[in-house]
């Protein structure tokens, strides 16, 4: 999941008909505590049919590559109700509390997940086996609020076990970062600079970086850097943290 906010996957079952609905927000920020650690969140039901929803609470994190990985964290939010059936053309509000430490030293990024089930309508499609034809699942951003903000990305190159250049973006801050309009200069102790390009950095261009993660590029040692023995680095990148 990258670079965006939300995510919409479909599934597709059988059917002739399509169901569809609204998610918001799609990104919040909770307090550890007080009336700040519940959000109200928003599903509108579009559509002329009845809709089955389930909502669940994940953990988020990514590896060095920048992919995401999520674990259950049901333990730490109360989602009231987490599942429901919201009828034609109505709106159903979810009330969402985060419930887990109260002492937040760096930002917990999470992902509040909308997900479409299977609901019969009738009688008559259970027989004739229809279903939902399309299943929407929406993936929200939620972040709980540290108690100090510091937005902090440093950089560090070197050569890996594969004798090839490698790049790692941390984020020793306490709140997430987004890598827009990035730049990488790499400097090697011969007095070479190389700055690299927006194929080489990739998808890390505009990657959300979260709170104490790490985020790594691998090239080729650039002509230019060929005679050094040691490597610094610096990365620059156009965003202010706001909550």
């Amino acid at each position: 999941m990258k670079k965006v906010i939300f995510l919409i996957s479909i599934l597709m079952v059988f059917s002739a008909a399509l169901f569809a609905y609204q998610l918001s927000p799609l990104s919040a920020t909770y307090d550890p505590t007080g009336a700040g650690s519940a959000r109200v969140y928003t599903i509108t039901n579009d559509s002329d049919s009845p809709i089955a929803i389930e909502i669940n609470a994940y953990s988020r994190n990514i590896d060095l590559d920048g992919n995401e990985y999520t674990e259950d964290a049901s333990a730490y939010f109360q989602i009231q109700p987490r599942r429901m059936i919201i009828r034609p053309q109505s709106s159903q509000l979810v009330r969402v509390q985060y419930r887990g430490p109260q002492t937040v030293t760096r930002e917990m990024a999470y992902r509040i997940i909308s997900e479409q089930i299977p609901y019969s309508v009738g009688a008559s499609e259970e027989e004739s086996g229809q279903m939902i034809s399309f299943l929407f699942v929406y993936s929200t951003s939620a972040y709980v609020r540290p108690s100090r903000v510091v937005e902090r990305v440093s950089a560090s190159a070197g050569v890996n076990e594969e004798g090839k250049l490698e790049i790692r973006i941390e984020n020793t801050g306490s709140v997430h970062q987004m890598l827009n309009s990035l730049s990488v200069t790499v400097t090697g102790d011969n007095g070479a600079s190389y700055a690299l390009s927006e194929e080489e950095m990739g998808t890390i261009n505009g990657q959300n970086l979260l709170a104490g993660s790490t985020l790594r590029i691998v090239i080729d040692i650039p002509e230019a850097l060929s005679g050094a023995s040691s490597y610094t680095a610096e990365v620059g990148y156009d965003y202010s943290y706001s909550a």
